[in-house]
Parts: structure tokens; sequence; C-alpha cells
């Protein structure tokens, strides 16, 4: 399949073809089975980059070793997933706790895998990653943030109650459309079935949340 370019992309095509640099820069941050057909490639853009040379020249300095590197980076994953914890409703894993713990709130740090249980660590873990994919989310691709075109704001601001009807049974456009318009009394958008299989329940979605208390005002 042929890929059609506008001019402006075309251009822009160019000038990365050109800048090497640019280029080189851009390649080496892909996925490495993306350049897995071209694996010398692959190996000079990672082992060549000025900044890998300046990580090795520093393991090799001693300037810190690769597990205190390792757990910088960990350290840093800890804040990122408590952030996007505070933005879940994790309710349940409060409750797992307290059954175990009650008040004793000191006896939290000393509890192991096997007492939270698997299946509430593998339920938190996957809703951390859906959390990780909403907030690298461009909000151009939530269509009530749109700066083009027309926003139907009744719906959308009650698109919380869409996707209740979704998850009762409305699954078709058709037959969410007509429940839209018996119960919200407009039409549910084309791209909304395709949106929300993306981004699932608007009341988890902040943009959502602050947009609704900006038009409501």
């Amino acid at each position: 399949m042929t890929t059609t370019l506008s001019e402006k992309a075309k251009a822009e095509l160019g000038s990365l073809m050109v800048n090497t640099t640019e280029l080189i820069d851009l390649l080496s941050l892909l996925p490495k089975e993306h350049l897995s057909e071209y694996p010398l490639l692959q190996k000079e853009i990672v082992s060549k980059h000025p900044k890998v040379k300046g990580y090795n020249k520093a393991l090799k300095e001693k300037r810190f070793t690769k597990e205190e590197y390792r757990d910088r980076i960990f350290a840093r994953l800890d804040i990122f997933a408590y952030e996007m914890a505070l933005a879940m409703n994790t309710d349940y894993l409060i409750e797992r706790v307290m059954l175990i713990v009650g008040s004793e709130i000191d006896r939290i740090d000393d509890l192991e895998i096997n007492e939270i249980g698997a299946d509430v660590l593998q339920r938190i873990l996957l809703e951390l990653s859906t959390q990780v994919r909403k907030q690298v989310q461009p909000k151009a691709d939530h269509p009530f943030l749109a700066e083009r075109g027309r926003i139907d704001h009744t719906f959308w601001r009650h698109a919380d109650r869409a996707f209740d009807a979704f998850e009762e049974g409305y699954t078709t456009q058709a037959a969410l459309d007509a429940w839209c318009q018996l119960n919200l009394h407009t039409r549910c958008p084309q791209s909304f079935i395709r949106w929300l299989k993306t981004h699932e329940d608007p009341r988890e979605i902040n943009e959502w949340n602050e947009y609704v208390g900006q038009t409501s005002e």
C-alpha cells in the first residue's frame, strides 16, 4: 500500500532525511524490533550514540554503577506510578489491605505479595498500564477538546451516561444513537464508540472531568 503525503509533510520528511544527526536520534528511540532487518544499523545507532558513550565512560570512571543507575530509574518510575494511582479508584485495594491489617497501619510495610493477592496486584498493574496510555494520549484526540469544528456539548457533558449505556448493551452505533436521542436529546457522534474503546470510562479521564467542570459553570 502506498502512502500519499501532503507537500508540507514531504518537505518535513526531506528535511529529516538530509539531517543525519536528527534522523539517527529518532531511529535510536525506536523499539528494537522495528529495526530487526537492519542489525548492523541497529547496533551502531546505539553503541555510537553520544549519550551511550557518556554512560559507558561514567561506568568506566566508576562515577556510578549499573545497579545505581537502574535503581534511580525505578525510583522515578515509583513516582510515576504513585501519581497515576492517585487518579484511579483503588478502593478495592484499600479494602483488601483493611481486611488483613485493620487498624494496624504499620503492618502494611511488611505485607507480602501472597497476602495482598496476585489477582489484586494484577488488576492494579493493568489499570496503571491503562493510565500510562491515557497520560501520553494527545489532548487533540479528545473530541470535546477539539479546537476546530462543532463540539456537541450536550452529548460530551454526559459522555459518562453514554458509556454506561454502552456497558449495558447498547454496543452498536444505531442502538447507542437511539438511546442518546431518547435520554440525552442529542445524537451519538460516529466516533464515540471508537473513542471509548480506547479511553474507556470518561469519569477516569482528567481532561474530561476538567471539561465538564468548565462547561457546567
